[in-house]
């Protein structure tokens, strides 16, 4: 049997409840879609007479059919760089030895599994927070200095005084 797909089908997954996160996801983006379940079609079955037949995996469908190839392109892109996450973690993973990182509130330097690289712990002399450094990640063009901008229209405590 052809496996005919709809035309507006972004991807097809094996579960309902993987379908039903990407077309929340998708929908988030600006592409409205749907999670559709495989139809059953009938087909010559034993001899008793007909069984169900389905298509194999659940479709993830956008509601208009402009909205199919950039919900196709937004879904590669996520992909990918969900294969790049994947990645750094199995390199991080494979990591042997130790390194060491000095917290930022106390000063004092701990010895880390190599494992731990690019991850944050807590501080095992004053409990705070402590980055531990990862090698293979360049922060040279991150400004730490920046204030974050105030999104909200509410008034700050000082302004409400």
């Amino acid at each position: 049997m052809s496996e005919e797909r709809h035309p507006q089908c972004v991807v097809v997954v094996p579960t309902f409840a993987a379908a039903r996160a990407l077309a929340e996801w998708l929908t988030g983006k600006g592409f409205p879609a749907e999670a559709v379940p495989p139809a059953a079609v009938a087909s010559p079955g034993d001899s008793l007479g007909l069984s169900a037949e389905t298509f194999p995996g659940v479709e993830v469908r956008v509601l208009k059919p402009e909205h199919v190839e950039p919900a196709r392109l937004a879904f590669t892109e996520q992909k990918e760089i969900l294969e790049a996450a994947r990645t750094r973690e199995q390199i991080r993973a494979a990591r042997t030895g130790t390194t060491t990182a000095v917290c930022e509130e106390c000063g004092k330097s701990s010895d880390w599994p190599a494992a731990e690289m690019g991850t944050t712990q807590d501080c095992p002399h004053c409990g705070g927070y402590m980055d531990i450094p990862d090698p293979d990640e360049n922060w040279d063009g991150v400004d730490f200095s920046a204030e974050d901008e105030v999104t909200d229209d509410k008034p700050s405590e000082e302004e409400g005084k």
